[in-house]
């Protein structure tokens, strides 16, 4: 039996309000890791998985109150203090969830890892310093690793950045790694690249991983127990087998329910003959300098009345440039666009805009796309007082109707964009991109980022509002379960083009094309004896 190499033991975190309460996150958890095991703590936003995780690391904003035991190889952390220096990066080390908002966008990457080589081993040369960091971003296996020291975050891709990231945690050879839901918003074939270089620093290092995550097939991919957590409380831990084969807890049972699956069943479509959306041909160029870049190449599709046409592939394939060049926000520099019956490219202002009014977007993040200034009421009012000119009770009333339509409460139209839920929040953008009764919605990885029961709940009301309104809709989506569940046809994209198209069936079932096949390979399932032998053929092959 391996060391226990971290223990928490009865955590408690609660947070002093400004009137002086206390607002309880954590009650009561305990768990443990050892040498060379991945723990992985699941549950819903707000269960406390991530607070647990900061506790670790003396992460939590100074209005926490922890109580409890974390011992790091026998050594207390909470009453030492010790959290500060000489545990936190060198000892213990962090991934966070989003590269982009933990790298400093002024500074090159290579310069970011110095930092923390030179502030844990101050004694080191600045020659060493650099070739340290060569190495670091060579063990991440970057290409070309000297090159990208000298990169800044922006010139990077999303699994550059999260592999830089790695490399930045495993700067001074820490003994267990925090994994913050590395790759909740990469494509499948980049997290399947994340998710088997964490498995080999692990084997190569021996070190001990925490990881948190709401994607119950990672989990079935690499941990080695499941701790579960709901409300701040410890529901259950089992083995990775055991929990997705008898899960005890009902908690546990609900959410490996919710988790969708890729199985390709038979399905009726409710897909009409005529179209709503018609693209010929089209080709998407953006200028930089005396250089184009060709974001789009030659692509044509179609969506009728009533159906739900998802595109897929990988960041950068230009899925969501299409989009874009529906709503008229990417240079189109040939081509046709036709929605409604209209050609987007060849009709006057005024007609444009009017056209723009029957088509809804849903974006990925419902935070950056809602106003925090304004209610919820006034998000979702804001196109029928500019379009509709509706103002008074009419506007209440049409408000109240679209929350009635989308499962909220009518109360929740007084508050603001941070009082609501993740799952809250993207109803009410479902419901201001449907108050103008578009003939086309255009969804944009808008389930990404919820938690699987969330997602679960926000799928089944897209799909219960698509069955009763029957307008078209365009679906981007990285997550292949996620398509399968909602799509009646499937666009294959890669390096700009469309690779195939076909029926939702055919596409999963017998894809023709090597790269929809690889695809396919990387989605992670919730099935840990599936995913073990996946994992064996990529080592055969």
């Amino acid at each position: 039996m391996s060391e226990r190499l971290l223990e928490i033991d009865g955590l408690s975190v609660g947070f002093r309000s400004p009137d002086g309460g206390l607002v309880p996150a954590v009650d009561g958890v305990s768990l443990d890791v050892r040498d060379g095991e991945i723990v992985a703590i699941v549950g819903e936003s707000g269960s406390g998985k991530s607070v647990t995780a900061m506790s670790v690391l003396g992460l939590l904003p100074k209005n926490a109150e922890v109580t409890g035991s974390i011992r790091l190889r026998g050594e207390e952390l909470l009453a030492s203090g010790r959290t500060q220096h000489d545990v936190r990066g060198r000892r213990i080390a962090i991934i966070f969830q989003d590269p982009f908002g933990a790298l400093d966008p002024v500074f090159t990457v290579g310069f970011q890892i110095r930092e923390v080589v030179r502030t844990h081993f101050p004694e080191l040369s600045a020659r060493d310093r650099r070739r340290r960091v060569i190495e670091l971003l060579a063990a991440v296996e970057l290409r070309d690793p000297a090159q990208r020291a000298r990169s800044y975050p922006h010139q990077l891709s999303g699994g550059q950045a999260q592999r830089v990231m790695i490399a930045m945690a495993l700067a001074c050879g820490p003994e267990i790694l925090i994994a913050d839901e590395p790759t909740t918003a990469l494509d499948v074939t980049v997290q399947r690249e994340i998710l088997d270089l964490l498995i080999r620093v692990r084997e190569r290092d021996g070190m001990g991983m925490l990881l948190i995550t709401h994607d119950m097939g990672v989990v079935a991919d690499v941990a080695d127990r499941v701790v579960v957590m709901r409300d701040g409380r410890f529901e259950e831990t089992q083995t990775v087998d055991r929990l997705f084969a008898n899960p005890e807890a009902a908690y546990t049972q609900q959410l490996l329910e919710s988790v969708p699956r890729l199985d390709a069943a038979e399905r009726r479509s409710s897909a009409g003959d005529e179209p709503a959306l018609e693209i010929d041909d089209l080709t998407v160029e953006y200028r930089r300098g005396l250089r184009s870049v060709t974001a789009v190449a030659g692509a044509s599709l179609t969506v009728a009345r009533g159906e739900v046409v998802a595109i897929v592939g990988e960041s950068g394939s230009g899925k969501s440039t299409i989009g874009k060049a529906i709503t008229g926000l990417a240079p189109v520099r040939s081509g046709a666009i036709v929605v409604d019956g209209l050609d987007v490219a060849r009709l006057r202002t005024r007609q444009a805009m009017a056209l723009k009014q029957r088509i809804g977007i849903v974006f990925q993040n419902p935070m950056g796309a809602l106003d925090p200034r304004w209610t919820m009421a006034a998000s979702i009012g804001e196109p029928l007082r500019i379009h509709r000119s509706l103002r008074g009770r009419h506007l209440e009333a049409r408000t109240a109707e679209l929350l009635d339509a989308v499962g909220l409460a009518r109360q929740c139209a007084s508050r603001y964009p941070h009082e609501l839920s993740g799952g809250q929040r993207q109803r009410v953008a479902i419901a201001r991109a449907l108050a103008l009764d578009p003939v086309l919605l255009i969804a944009d990885e808008p389930t990404s980022a919820l938690d699987v029961s969330v997602q679960s709940t926000v799928l089944e009301l897209f799909r219960t509002l698509q069955a009763e309104l029957r307008f078209a809709c365009l679906f981007i989506s990285h997550d292949l379960a996620v398509v399968d569940s909602l799509a009646d046809r499937i666009v294959v994209m890669s390096d700009a083009r469309i690779v195939e198209q076909g029926a939702r069936r055919q596409i999963l079932l017998d894809p023709r094309e090597d790269y929809t096949r690889r695809l396919l390979n990387a989605a992670p399932v919730p099935d840990p004896d599936q995913q073990r032998q996946r994992r064996q053929q990529r080592a055969a092959a």
